[in-house]
């Protein structure tokens, strides 16, 4: 793979980053409207109602993203003349330098299991909310990260007990709206019940989505949503999507000449199954007209969570798992597709699994690398140690946290014959 292409790989992720992130989302799509603030984006809307005289606002932000949504909603309000009153964020990424004006307090969770942290950043919370009044307003910021970064235990359920419960639905390969089913059951806060906890002010919740369907029951273990809140119009709106994602790195690949196939959300199945599916797609673009006279390069791009078990102690998240067993698919086809076919596989906020790498690149040389490093790949996936093997070779991908999350992006270029 090129530098040329791995930069534009790395521009493409950066952009559709940038498309979900907290403060930008808030200044493209909200509004201070004759004192009721107002979010709007395509069919996604919510409306609340400013505190009357005497009645407090408040801000609750749980998640990888609340920083970034916190600043966001604010500087709406600052625009209109008003301001937040008070508000506690727990984050995993707390800001390298406090801001002693800003009017939230920032607690750190642990992530991606729940410890104690976690317990006290809950307790804290209960704390912070103590007894709402009817004429207080509180806005809800979550964000993908929530569910292990805010965690209390139900009565009689230990936080050893929720860690190994939860651990084990996660490491057999369980989807998403699986494991927070399972999160929701052994919590005093998810599953709606922080919702009681806000009564009776009226609250609003604004959700970055990292769950397949943005479903409202699963984003965060759902603290603020149920089926009763559903039916009763609960105040809900999800302000930022994978699919935002997607578009804009699909409209930045398009402004530098490339053609774009989107697959849109599509990665949900097991990283196997995914691999050799996306094989498919690769060869079925690889031997097909081109649109262009020259034909020229063409960029899948696709996103999603493949599902990944957990089979040892190795490093390495589902990001780089996916750019290594598509580089060893490859492989497997070198001698009918070039070597110059490269991807990246990348988380959007910026960490894959317990490592600090959002993902890794990979290509039709990938294997070679490996090879030459003295690796056995296949022994490094039985060992979930996918991470070790792209390090050596030099093809992990590292941003930083991100300060959002709307789940992986996958990106493949396919070059012009």
């Amino acid at each position: 793979m090129t530098n040329d292409v791995r930069a534009a790989l790395a521009r493409w992720h950066a952009a559709a980053v940038a498309s979900v992130q907290g403060e930008r989302v808030f200044r493209d799509h909200a509004r201070i409207i004759d004192g009721v603030f107002h979010f709007e984006r395509g069919d996604r809307r919510v409306a609340l109602s400013l505190p009357p005289v005497g009645g407090r606002l408040r801000v609750i932000g749980l998640g990888k993203a609340a920083l970034g949504m916190a600043r966001g909603f604010r500087s709406i309000l600052q625009g209109a003349g008003r301001d937040v009153d008070d508000g506690l964020l727990i984050v995993r990424d707390p800001p390298s330098a406090s801001d002693p004006h800003e009017p939230w307090r920032i607690l750190q969770g642990d992530h991606p299991y729940p410890g104690e942290a976690s317990v006290q950043a809950a307790v804290r919370l209960l704390e912070f909310i103590d007894e709402p009044r009817a004429e207080d307003r509180f806005v809800v910021l979550l964000s993908g990260g929530a569910s292990a970064l805010c965690a209390l235990p139900a009565p009689g359920v230990t936080l050893e007990q929720k860690r190994r419960e939860t651990l084990a639905v996660m490491a057999s390969g369980a989807s998403i709206a699986e494991i927070n089913r399972v999160r929701q059951r052994l919590s005093v806060i998810k599953g709606g019940r922080l919702a009681a906890r806000l009564a009776p002010a009226q609250f609003a919740t604004l959700a970055i989505s990292d769950v397949p369907g943005d479903d409202p029951l699963v984003i965060g273990s759902a603290p603020t949503w149920s089926e009763d809140l559903a039916h009763h119009g609960g105040r809900y709106a999800v302000i930022a999507t994978l699919d935002d994602a997607l578009d804009a790195a699909a409209t930045a690949a398009r402004r530098e000449g490339f053609e774009v196939v989107q697959l849109g959300r599509c990665l949900y199945g097991s990283v196997e199954d995914e691999s050799t599916r996306m094989l498919q797609e690769i060869v079925t673009l690889r031997h097909r007209d081109r649109p262009h006279p020259d034909g020229g390069a063409v960029v899948i791009i696709a996103g999603g969570e493949p599902l990944v078990i957990v089979r040892g102690a190795g490093r390495g998240g589902r990001a780089q798992e996916f750019a290594l067993r598509l580089g060893r698919a490859l492989d497997s086809q070198r001698e009918t597709h070039p070597t110059e076919i490269s991807g990246l596989v990348a988380g959007t906020d910026g960490s894959d699994g317990p490592t600090s790498a959002a993902g890794a690149f990979f290509d039709g040389q990938t294997m070679t690398r490996v090879r030459a490093a003295r690796l056995d790949a296949a022994r490094l996936l039985e060992a979930s140690d996918s991470g070790s093997a792209l390090a050596a070779i030099d093809d992990l991908f590292v941003t930083g946290p991100t300060g959002t999350n709307v789940a992986d992006i996958l990106m493949v270029v396919i070059p012009g014959r």
